[in-house]
């Protein structure tokens, strides 16, 4: 039985793992924004996603090293000339159900800032966008230190 301060084992996705991203990104398009999408679209683009690293980055946790994967996050970069450095962006994150409130995204979340504090390139800030009436997401985002930047996301949508 997990506790909720247990420490989880985060490590890079592979390509063995794709399946289980894939099935965690559809079923977070349906929690949070009720989408079904297309199976083979979202699995080909996890498919792409872990070929393009630095520039996309998927971490898993897991209970052991060869446990099935519990939570996942996506991190992609942005160059800021402002700043003189790189944003780091948090995407796709997600819990299977059973192992919420049970310190499995605090685990993720740390191992990106420690990720970050390491990181040979300056990782100046790290961003993610949540929707907007998901009170529950941005308590906990606040509970580990992260603040509201008061931005709106616009899009043009491509073909």
């Amino acid at each position: 039985m997990t506790t909720p301060h247990e420490t989880w084992l985060v490590t890079p996705a592979v390509g063995a793992d794709a399946t289980t991203l894939a099935r965690f990104n559809l079923q977070l398009a349906l929690e949070t924004e009720n989408l079904r999408l297309p199976e083979a679209t979202v699995l080909s683009g996890v498919l792409h996603g872990l070929a393009r690293a630095p520039e996309v980055r998927y971490l898993v946790a897991r209970r052991e090293a060869d446990g099935p994967v519990v939570g996942q996050l996506m991190l992609t970069r942005e160059w800021s000339d402002w700043r003189d450095g790189w944003i780091w962006w948090i995407q796709s994150v997600y819990v299977d159900e059973a192992f919420r409130r049970k310190g499995v995204m605090r685990s993720l979340f740390g191992h990106v800032r420690e990720m970050a504090l390491v990181n040979s390139e300056p990782v100046v800030l790290i961003r993610l966008y949540a929707e907007e009436h998901n009170s529950r997401a941005g308590a906990f985002y606040q509970r580990v230190g992260m603040f509201d930047e008061g931005y709106r996301v616009w899009a043009w949508k491509i073909g």
